[in-house]
């Protein structure tokens, strides 16, 4: 019985492939060389495991036997194809943390430009997506897939984009004069929010009036508007306290009076 070669001893399975290489017939018969070449895919899925490559298929079975005997009934061209295969892959596998360093650092050091430029013009544009923290980017970034990162870096530039088109528009008074309005109402809002405690938080109920005002400047002037709504409804509808108020009744029987409580939401 032909027993699987580990994986320390890949050289020996190599130069057995290559004796078969020069002296096998069209099909792989051999035991010889179908053993050599089923020792080599087990020795390959192991490396595929331990470096967490993620590859799977039959061509990454931990089967010896299956190996063997799809060997048995294969050309000598698709075994040395097959090998070939398995090769490239761990090869470039190998490469990836290396390659996601180098990616990591090129995003992180693009994250602090963007955030340069949102502080340098004013924008306003907050949260992590924002950090000035390269190392904080980077650590994200190596955690993301690829996918992941084009799409935190493209929203950022969308944003940016958006705030420098208004920033470019914005020699017009009328902008700037509805954007300080808009800030104003919501600062007023955020005050009558404190004022009743109705707790409403989040950047919508912000008190720092620079930040609506940089908010609408960035862009979003046509939502201004929704967004005074949204708080107005809020501060009308969600803003309730339960008043309840009991009233007595004289029964001409026993207990002889009646307690009726009724109750009611009415705005804080």
């Amino acid at each position: 019985m032909v027993q699987p070669i580990s994986a320390a001893r890949l050289t020996g399975a190599a130069a057995l492939l290559l004796f078969a290489t020069l002296h096998a017939p069209a099909l792989a018969t051999q035991h010889l060389n179908c053993g050599a070449y089923a020792g080599l895919a087990v020795a390959q899925q192991e490396q595929n495991i331990q470096m967490k490559c993620g590859f799977a298929g039959g061509r990454w079975s931990s089967d010896f036997k299956g190996h063997f005997n799809w060997c048995r009934t294969s050309t000598m061209a698709k075994l040395t194809a097959e090998d070939k295969a398995r090769k490239a892959a761990l090869a470039k596998c190998a490469k990836k943390p290396q390659e996601d360093q180098q990616a990591c650092q090129a995003y992180a050091a693009e994250a602090v430009k963007q955030q340069k430029a949102n502080k340098a013009k004013g924008c306003g544009l907050k949260g992590g997506a924002w950090s000035k923290d390269y190392g904080s980017h980077f650590s994200w970034c190596l955690k993301a897939g690829p996918g992941k990162r084009a799409a935190e870096n493209n929203a950022r530039n969308q944003q940016l984009a958006g705030c420098f088109t208004a920033q470019k528009t914005a020699g017009d008074k009328a902008m700037r004069d509805a954007c300080a309005q808009y800030a104003a109402t919501a600062l007023a809002q955020q005050t009558e929010n404190l004022n009743r405690k109705c707790n409403f938080t989040g950047g919508a109920w912000s008190k720092d009036w620079t930040a609506h005002f940089q908010w609408c400047m960035s862009g979003q002037l046509k939502k201004s508007k929704q967004q005074t709504e949204a708080r107005r409804v809020t501060l009308t509808t969600q803003c309730m306290k339960r008043v309840c108020t009991k009233t007595e009744e004289m029964l001409p029987y026993p207990p002889f009076f009646r307690t009726t409580t009724k109750c009611r939401n009415v705005p804080k």
